[in-house]
């Protein structure tokens, strides 16, 4: 997958600036695909002077005039073009998972260090999770029937990050009792 299709996705929900595109990548996609701000606007650009994206120019008091992107009709059928193609899974790229493979070379403490770090970010994030699910169960039922699908992947984020936290718990209580063999 590439950002122009996380781009078109997110335009296809709602029209937005720049600027509200980021807040909503920031709280949905971000958790499962990653760009930069930068990244983002080149993007933008790029399927606008495709002409996948139509940009109206709003005017701010104050302010410079905000820009407003929408799919177009050609931006539709591009995306619709790209979902009906099958998905290949993808390897998990997780760096700590390769420092795990070469924790020999760390003490006791350094491990159990290092996977407390990680049981707190992934508890971390299953808390802002649940929180986001929090808030769409509290939602407008129109607003949960439109955005059926996306909040799907909100639950595959959940018991992911659950997954994470029992493994990393689990490797901690076997980390202490390896500790206590070795006493």
């Amino acid at each position: 997958m590439s950002l122009r299709y996380a781009v078109l996705t997110l335009l296809d929900i709602e029209p937005g600036s720049g600027y509200d595109l980021k807040r909503r990548f920031e709280r949905s996609v971000s958790h499962f695909w990653s760009a930069s701000h930068q990244q983002m606007y080149r993007e933008l650009h790029k399927l606008h002077d495709e002409g996948l994206l139509d940009c109206e120019e709003q005017p701010q008091e104050g302010k410079p005039d905000k820009k407003v992107y929408s799919l177009t009709d050609k931006g539709r059928a591009e995306l619709r073009d790209w979902v009906i193609q099958p998905a290949a899974p993808q390897k998990i790229r997780e760096p700590f998972l390769v420092r795990m493979f070469a924790g020999h070379h760390l003490s006791q403490e350094e491990l159990r260090s290092a996977l407390n770090d990680q049981l707190h970010r992934h508890r971390g994030l299953l808390e802002i999770y649940q929180e986001q699910n929090e808030r769409v169960l509290k939602s407008d039922p129109a607003l949960q029937e439109r955005y059926w699908l996306a909040h799907q992947t909100l639950l595959l984020g959940i018991e992911a990050e659950k997954t994470w936290v029992n493994w990393a718990e689990n490797m901690l209580q076997q980390l202490e009792q390896k500790c206590e063999e070795s006493s």
